[in-house]
């Protein structure tokens, strides 16, 4: 394989993030192979006056300040240089458009140009045109982002119709984002289904409990806390491993009464270590997503993490998932989930486990690293 360019990974999430996505997962794998650039997110969403927005832009400002001083953050291992960008998180106003063009300039697009030739990765389909200091551009889009709560949708979606001449490569992440792109003006669409560390989950000799997890943000916009309840409330042990509030928001009074029902094991934030040996440890893996615009464009990690560790995985029917076959992917409505999720349980067999966890390798994280550098390659 030729000599790889810079990757200038522009994402729409800190490297910190409790749980992590595919942004960070790339960069890191990427890192091995070449130098890669990560750039924070731009702060897409309007903030809140509340603490964990407060707590969250006092950290940013602190790190874009020791960015500006030439203290950017390396990660271990394979290393990452991280930027974290200082920007105004009211990106649909023209005004502060302006000003944020000129506090990317100084935090990021210059110090980009000194590099020889990169490439950018972007995440993110407003970029300020950072574009303009890279020889190629991939647009990788893994949700419908302008329909999340309090994102500037019309502005985003102007960037996003911009990046469509600027783009040499674009990558979907589930089929609705490839339907919405293709609408946008985008041709050439590469379906790229989320993937799993299929290798971290696949612990199918583990002991295991007559118990349904779910692993992820506790986000009420896009779980449906009522479904989790009737689970519950028929009678099943649910583990649940994930934040709180990551959105900014207040958990609902629903959801603070779900974490306290005595059927209900919360367990906060896990290393991944430690999340892979949990869900490894249950027989149902749980995705009570709602069906709205926003999931339409979603197609959870967790999919291939918890087939991976052998896991039924019982599912509403997000429209991803609709055809996708993987042995022990339930697909069902809200009448039907509890009882799908009571199946799981009691028709779990090792010898399914084992059939469930090998058919999961190939969506590896391993398997998709080799298609970014090909993919790389040939730019």
């Amino acid at each position: 394989m030729p000599e790889l360019s810079t990757v200038v990974i522009l994402s729409t999430a800190d490297f910190d993030s409790a749980v992590w996505t595919n942004k960070q997962h790339l960069a890191v794998r990427l890192a091995a192979h070449t130098r890669v650039i990560y750039v924070e997110s731009l702060a897409l969403r309007r903030p809140r006056l509340g603490r964990a927005d407060l707590v969250r832009i006092a950290a940013r400002l602190r790190r874009g300040r020791a960015g500006v001083e030439g203290a950017d953050r390396h990660t271990e291992g394979p290393s990452v240089e991280i930027i974290s960008p200082v920007v105004l998180p009211w990106h649909g106003l023209a005004v502060v458009r302006g000003i944020n063009h000129l506090l990317v300039w100084a935090s990021v697009t210059r110090r980009i140009g000194r590099v020889d030739r990169p490439v950018l990765w972007t995440f993110s389909p407003l970029t300020y045109g950072i574009e303009k200091r890279c020889r190629a551009v991939v647009y990788h889009s893994v949700d419908l982002i302008h329909s999340q709560p309090r994102m500037p949708a019309r502005t985003i979606l102007r960037a996003e119709r911009r990046l469509a001449d600027a783009a040499d490569r674009v990558i979907a992440s589930s089929s609705g984002v490839r339907d919405h792109l293709v609408d946008v003006g985008y041709r050439d669409v590469l379906l790229w289904e989320n993937v799993a560390d299929t290798a971290l989950y696949a612990r199918t000799d583990a002991k295991r409990r007559d118990v349904a997890v779910f692993a992820g943000n506790l986000t009420p916009s896009k779980i449906d806390i009522g479904l989790l309840r009737e689970v519950v409330e028929a009678g099943v042990h649910v583990i649940l491993a994930g934040p709180l509030g990551i959105d900014g928001t207040t958990p609902p009074p629903e959801m603070e009464l779900l974490l306290r029902h005595p059927q209900v094991e919360w367990l906060g934030v896990l290393p991944p270590e430690a999340l892979a040996e949990v869900v490894a440890s249950a027989k149902v893996g749980l995705i009570p997503y709602r069906v709205n615009e926003y999931m339409t464009g979603v197609f959870p990690l967790k999919v291939y993490e918890y087939l991976a560790a052998g896991l039924t995985v019982v599912s509403t029917p997000l429209p991803s998932l609709k055809g996708v076959e993987a042995p022990g992917l339930v697909l069902t409505g809200t009448a039907g989930f509890v009882s799908a999720c009571l199946e799981g349980i009691s028709s779990f067999s090792d010898g399914d486990a084992a059939a469930r966890s090998e058919s999961a390798k190939v969506h590896s994280w391993e398997h998709r690293t080799g298609q970014a550098l090909d993919l790389l390659a040939s730019l």
